[in-house]
């Protein structure tokens, strides 16, 4: 009984403690906007007067919420960058919400100029910088990137609304697709200037190379005006690359992270590549040069297995401003380490003589990839004087990919009996091996300048040299076979024994640029009417070189088995002189010439900015291939006329309508015009030929945009985009005679129509936010199929259908939750929804290959310690969504009966591919000093 009491008596204490706790302090909430504009302040932070810290800070709507505020009286200051300082005194409630809002007035305009440069890394700036643009855009900020569950570019670009990106063999997004145009429908610039591309086939580039901690903020531009390159009929992705922050500044990461790889023990595979030949043996001594066994070690044929991989993230860079603030200076630097292990199912598909489907083997692969991306750069600004500055940027890319790839083949058709009865599990079985380590590097260069020549006269300069290559050297493939047989009811595999022939090939290419741009720029006060006319021009010299060899590697005795102890095996070289005459040894150079005339008119609520480009473009290339072939030399000139314009119509102070067209176009890529025949991709599933014949892609492009910025970071877009596209290029399937199945880029002649609606929105309340966009995109292709009727003879029809690579439905959803001084936590749950699109077109009717949609939730959250140390996580891929391809025809039961496939469900479409990735996540730690 007594010690009843005493809990009752200690309870009864803890309340009135409470009790009085609560009496002593008490909550207050309020809006803090700006004094003109009536717009909510972002940021602004709350003292107690006579406390140096800050008790809270105004959130994304204005809104504040105090909730320790002591009894009484109390006076408040409220301080905002670029704003004077504003003091209240609050009266003595217990809860008070303030009946009107707090009012921060500007500085004048210097103060701004001087105070304002720290929110550079914010939404709120890139927001303004999009509101502001004269072309359609969409950026993302350094401090958004930052927060994000994204490691590389291209995984940040995803979040942009109208922008779906295509993932790398590891799952990672490697190249952009905005508005349903296909990655070469976009180019890719850094500070504004273009960059060449590594890719051994392509112009665009891949933009899983560039760490996003690297990054000022991204901009993803959807129209061009005059002074823009016009190679753009989707759109462009510009980098704009940090810069030096107004007070000295150092900033340190570090993590720790894993995947599948790390937590399946000896699940990553390795190869040995430390004898392994960095160029191929006819590079380095000449075309003369035979190879012989003692040019090509073995051990890229010994493998062995690495426990547990840890995946590791460094990022550091420092910079401020010397000499009076008239030197801006920065260094900064990044690196990513991280292993995967992917799992594949491929279906290799033919066609019969009714048009149906075949399958008639199936490929199991294994992937285990290490990635190791690097970045590099520094960058200086001088300021001369008022009216002259001269920058530099210098940047080094670098993404090393270091894969291991097991291949089991089966074939479905032959020796697949027992008797007469079809059994799964028997028959023929290739084995290959593979190692492949792949270097790709972006080294770019920029000095530039801008200099008032007075009487409203100025003019701006960009130098600029920049090199790409890519270089994968030694890729070494062993090749087995074995068989399946059944004996005495049971399943009896065949001793493993060499392969007719393996092979080490070697690629090595570059990329080289060197550009010029200079504009100037008059302006001119007419009325009523601000003007700017603007003319200029650039020049750029490119020169790619692209060397091959593939060197066959063949058994030294027919029947060789194979113990897994490659040393008991030996070689002869098939070919010593590698491949000497293959066109993909070739030099090709394009020179691109442009001028511009444009017109900025600002009149009332009107701005419209226009004018005329021309580039004339000169490209040719010189192949190892005989005289006797064609298209050994060849030669293309473009001579394009690209008008645009923008029109602009203000409605209030937040709402905006845009009007917008320009001309683009889209030139072929070297590897596409080059006549070769082969598998130069590591990971494509059929061989490749190129068409000399190709032409230019052009289109006329329309625009029209709402948009509305009614407070703080909140935003709604609503637009439409109609794009006229002439001889649009497409990758698609043909058969050479009837044994060979090759991928061809070739023109689909004709008139391509598409459009769409973008939708994009962003709600906060106080600390907690919602982002949504949502992108609509349709279009109609024609393009004539080969139908097959169960004849002999073929005939075309035409079939229609959506652009290569365009999903009708693209959507982002974010939850956002963001409190840098109260809680110091941010956070972030992540969806993107990428729908159903053409992968593969076959010359057959009804015979395309599609990749099913492809849903992808990711999550990131970071918890401030104090001033200086941060803490966050990371984790991607949470929902393990595979990557699947499919044929839209039905898989009935006589094709079950006939090829007793695995993986294929009677009554579903025909199953193609199915990659799994697995999840990534890491953990880490900021300094920031």
């Amino acid at each position: 009984m007594k010690l009843k009491i005493r809990i009752v008596l200690v309870l009864f204490g803890l309340l009135t403690l409470l009790n009085v706790e609560a009496q002593s302090i008490r909550t207050l909430k309020g809006l803090i906007q700006d004094t003109e504009t009536k717009e909510p302040i972002v940021g602004a932070l709350i003292f107690v007067e006579n406390n140096g810290r800050p008790i809270a800070e105004s959130g994304f709507d204005g809104s504040f919420h105090l909730k320790k505020l002591p009894h009484g009286r109390v006076k408040l200051k409220i301080s905002y960058v670029g704003y004077k300082l504003e003091i209240i005194e609050v009266g003595g409630d217990v809860t008070e919400v303030l009946a009107t809002p707090i009012n921060l007035t500007k500085n004048k305009l210097d103060e701004v100029l001087v105070k304002g440069v720290g929110s550079k890394h914010g939404d709120a700036y890139t927001y303004q910088l999009d509101r502001n643009s004269p072309n359609l855009q969409n950026s993302v900020s350094a401090r958004a990137i930052e927060i994000s569950p994204d490691l590389s570019v291209a995984n940040v670009a995803q979040r942009v609304s109208g922008v779906s990106i295509e993932r790398s063999s590891n799952g990672e997004g490697q190249y952009v697709i905005l508005r349903g145009m296909d990655k070469r429908y976009s180019y890719s610039l850094i500070n504004g200037v273009k960059i060449p591309s590594p890719d051994i086939k392509n112009r665009y580039v891949p933009l899983d190379i560039f760490p996003s901690d690297m990054l000022e903020r991204l901009e993803i531009v959807k129209s061009l005006t005059p002074n823009r390159e016009g190679d753009a009929i989707g759109g462009m992705v510009n980098m704009i690359m940090k810069d030096a922050p107004h007070k000295f500044e150092i900033t340190a990461n570090a993590a720790l992270g894993g995947t599948n790889a790390t937590f399946n023990k000896y699940s990553f595979n390795t190869w040995d590549r430390s004898a392994s030949l960095s160029k191929s043996p006819r590079y380095t001594n000449g075309d003369n040069y035979s190879a012989t066994m003692a040019d090509f070690p073995k051990n890229a044929f010994v493998y062995g297995a690495k426990a547990n991989p840890v995946n590791t993230l460094f990022g550091l860079s420092a910079g401020g401003r010397l000499f009076k603030d008239k030197l801006g200076v920065l260094v900064a630097g990044s690196f990513q380490n991280n292993y995967k292990t992917v799992n594949s199912n491929f279906f290799p598909t033919e066609t019969d003589q009714n048009g149906n489907t075949i399958l008639d083997d199936i490929k199991v692969r294994r992937y285990s990839i290490n990635q190791q991306r690097t970045g590099l750069h520094a960058r200086l600004d001088y300021k001369i004087n008022d009216k002259n500055s001269i920058n530099f940027y210098t940047g080094w890319m670098n993404l090393v990919r270091n894969e291991y790839r097991s291949t089991i083949d089966t074939n479905l058709v032959l020796a697949r009996t027992v008797g007469d009865v079809g059994m799964p599990g028997v028959g023929r079985i290739s084995i290959d091996y593979r190692g492949m380590h792949d270097v790709q590097t972006i080294w770019n260069n920029t000095l530039s300048g801008k200099h008032d020549l007075g009487k409203g006269l100025d003019m701006d300069w960009i130098a600029s040299y920049s090199k790409a290559s890519d270089n994968r050297p030694d890729m070494a493939t062993l090749s087995l076979t074995t068989g399946v047989n059944y004996s005495n009811g049971n399943l009896v595999q065949s001793p493993l024994q060499m392969g007719s022939s393996s092979d080490r090939v070697f690629y090595y290419n570059y990329d080289r640029d060197k550009a010029g741009y200079l504009n100037f720029h008059y302006h001119k006060q007419i009325g009523d009417i601000s003007s700017v006319w603007s003319i200029g021009g650039m020049y750029r010299n490119k020169e790619r070189k692209s060397t091959y060899d593939d060197y066959q590697l063949n058994p030294e005795h027919s029947n060789d088995t194979y113990d897994g102890n490659i040393a008991d095996n030996n070689f002869t070289v098939y070919n010593p002189q590698g491949s000497t005459t293959n066109a993909l040894n070739y030099n090709a150079t394009e020179n691109v010439g442009a001028g511009y005339a444009m017109t900025n008119l600002t009149w009332g609520k009107f701005d419209l900015v226009g004018g005329m480009r021309y580039e004339h473009t000169y490209l040719s290339w010189l192949t190892a291939i005989s005289d006797q072939n064609v298209g050994k030399t060849g030669e293309k000139k473009y001579y394009d006329f690209l008008p645009s314009g923008t029109l602009i119509y203000n409605l209030s102070k937040t709402q905006t309508i845009r009007g917008a067209y320009f001309a683009g176009i889209s030139r072929p890529n070297f590897y596409e015009v080059i006549p070769h025949v082969g598998l130069t991709d590591p990971d494509a599933n059929y061989k490749e030929k190129g068409n000399p014949d190709l032409v230019a892609t052009t289109s006329s492009n329309y625009d029209i945009q709402y948009s509305i910025y009614p407070k703080g970071l909140d935003h709604f877009i609503l637009g439409a985009f109609y794009k006229r596209i002439k001889n649009p290029i497409e990758y698609g399937l043909e058969t050479d005679g009837s044994t060979e199945t090759y991928y061809e880029a070739k023109n689909n002649a004709g008139i391509t129509n598409n459009k769409g609606l973008e939708f994009d929105a962003v709600k906060f309340w106080n600390w907690f936010g919602v982002k949504a966009n949502y992108t609509y995109t349709d279009s109609k292709t024609t393009r004539s199929k080969v139908k097959r009727d169960g004849s002999s003879s073929n005939f075309y029809v035409n079939e229609t259908g959506p652009l290569q690579g365009q999903s009708k439905h693209v959507a982002n959803l974010s939850f956002l939750f963001k409190d840098d001084v109260h809680s110091g936590i941010n956070a972030q749950l992540a969806f993107n929804y990428t729908g159903k699109r053409i992968n593969t077109i076959s010359e057959f009717y009804q015979n395309d290959i599609w990749q099913s949609g492809f849903t992808q939730m990711d999550f990131s959250i970071e918890k401030k310690l104090d001033k200086h140390w941060v803490v966050y996580a990371k984790l991607n891929n949470i929902l393990n969504t595979p990557y699947k391809l499919y044929v839209p025809q039905t898989y009935t039961s006589a094709m079950a009966s006939l090829y007793a496939a695995p993986y294929q469900t009677v009554g579903k479409n025909v199953f193609v591919q199915e990659d799994k990735y697995g999840m990534y996540g890491i953990v880490g730690i900021k300094f920031k000093l």
